[in-house]
């Protein structure tokens, strides 16, 4: 899940925790190699069948509302555990070295219930309900939406609603943000070199 200090935990009963998050995200992804060429894609990882399971639907369908990034996974068009595999596939074959940013909702304690976390490095998606999923992602991003035990897919059908839609408005705010000022920063870039690179930012990703 990547070293200790690329972690960040926040609750939302934090405050300023969209700024935080889109802070600490932003410095994952510039950390990425060759991130200033790259394609970003945001893979959201779920379902709508389970009220715990939609976080990572919501948040693909706000990125898309706000067209900030190439989203695979939203509500009308999940990536789950039946579809994973073959959707990391198209995204290799349609992105050249894509940097990957993957969200996904998961089970903790009971005291751990409204944290995200991010982190550098891939997810493994499924683990709580006994699923054994690939690894995806170069940044992580998950929303604790409940208390996880034995019963797996119950813990996600038994989630309150309000849990996961307030997950996910602060993931997708914090996302919407950092990636539309990637791509305002890499548009402006391109517009300098096409000028003959007099001016403006410079292509990296500071």
């Amino acid at each position: 899940m990547g070293k200790a200090d690329d972690k960040l935990v926040v609750n939302l009963r934090e405050s300023g925790i969209v700024a935080r998050l889109a802070e600490h995200c932003w410095r994952l992804l510039n950390r990425q190699e060759g991130i200033a060429i790259r394609p970003l894609v945001a893979l959201c990882i779920g379902s709508d069948r389970y009220t715990g399971d939609a976080l990572g639907p919501l948040v693909g369908s706000y990125l898309e509302e706000r067209g900030v990034c190439t989203v695979y996974g939203s509500l009308d068009h999940p990536v789950h555990a039946g579809n994973l595999v073959e959707t990391v596939g198209m995204i290799a074959a349609r992105h050249p070295h894509p940097v990957i940013v993957a969200v996904d909702a998961c089970l903790g304690r009971p005291g751990e219930i409204g944290n995200i976390e991010a982190w550098n490095g891939g997810i493994e998606a499924g683990i709580a309900v006994g699923n054994r999923l690939p690894c995806v992602g170069e940044v992580s991003i998950v929303g604790v939406v409940n208390a996880g035990g034995h019963l797996g897919y119950l813990d996600l059908q038994n989630t309150p609603l309000a849990v996961v839609v307030k997950l996910s408005r602060v993931i997708g705010e914090a996302l919407a943000d950092v990636l539309g000022r990637m791509a305002a920063r890499d548009a402006a870039a391109a517009l300098c070199r096409l000028n003959g690179g007099t001016g403006g930012p410079t292509s990296d990703r500071e």
